[in-house]
């Protein structure tokens, strides 16, 4: 199951970004904020953040035991305003003195340093989005009886010129008939050493593996910067992204001690809404 809340810091970059004015960034809204990395990094007068990260957590989900002793689980959604995830678990935690290289980070963004049992580390909250292949389309779709078919929408001759549409004003609530959607679909894959991070961070966050749950998913929009940080001890240069905020949440569910060789994630970045025709 799945089910996808956009955000009104998606929106917020939408309308700025279509009426080409600049980008404000709401207060209490990012992600950097949220954890002290380079909060105060803003886009410049005509930089437009852009979707390319994705974020993982554990807790949009709630669980009791039915009457035939089976463990149902229940969503918990998030609303437009959230600005977080309720719990992020970082793709990688590493001792500050083995850290990642300069290659492997490039992988990865909000680089957020955390102490567990007076050790100090560096945890990874974001991993890049790859966009290359990702081909955005117009999908017209069919609804008849509960069966969606999908063809590719391809706009008449006639639709230069429209004519008035007749409207019934019985079967106001069929659930049957035509509409259309943008879409544009993203598989983001975690192989056998994503989850094994996933796992090892939080054995060394929780004490348990089990705690590696993906429940919660963010997609977020952000500018990448090149910035300094602290590895062991001495400072470098590295690209971290600033004004990172969440587009979406999407609701899946992964338990990665189950699913510990690959995982894959599908969701659509295009529009959620239909529009009946």
């Amino acid at each position: 199951m799945e089910s996808v809340t956009r955000t009104i810091y998606g929106a917020h970059l939408q309308t700025c970004k279509l009426l080409n004015r600049p980008f404000t960034v709401l207060p209490n809204s990012t992600l950097n904020q949220k954890f002290n990395l380079f909060a105060d990094e803003l886009p410049l007068s005509n930089e437009y953040p852009k979707l390319g990260y994705i974020g993982i957590g554990n807790k949009a989900a709630t669980y009791e035991l039915g009457n035939d002793g089976f463990i149902l689980t229940r969503e918990i959604p998030h609303l437009p305003r959230h600005a977080s995830l309720y719990n992020f678990i970082p793709f990688v935690v590493r001792n500050m003195n083995d850290d990642l290289s300069a290659t492997e980070r490039m992988k990865y963004r909000l680089r957020v340093p955390i102490t567990i049992n007076s050790e100090q580390y560096v945890a990874y909250y974001l991993r890049v989005l790859n966009l290359d292949n990702v081909a955005p389309s117009v999908e017209l779709r069919n609804v008849n009886e509960g069966v969606i078919t999908t063809t590719d929408f391809i706009p008449e001759i006639t639709d230069l010129s429209p004519q008035h549409p007749n409207i019934s004003n019985v079967n106001l609530n069929n659930p049957n008939g035509d509409y259309l959607v943008s879409t544009a679909k993203i598989n983001f894959v975690l192989n056998q050493e994503d989850i094994t991070n996933i796992l090892e961070a939080c054995q060394l966050l929780y004490g348990d593996p089990r705690y590696a749950v993906i429940n919660e998913i963010a997609l977020v929009t952000g500018i990448d910067r090149v910035l300094t940080g602290v590895f062991g001890s001495t400072q470098s240069s590295y690209t971290e992204v600033i004004s990172a905020q969440i587009a979406a949440f999407v609701y899946q569910y992964h338990a990665l001690t189950v699913n510990s060789t690959e995982v894959n994630i599908t969701f659509d970045v295009g529009t959620e809404e239909p529009l009946l025709v």
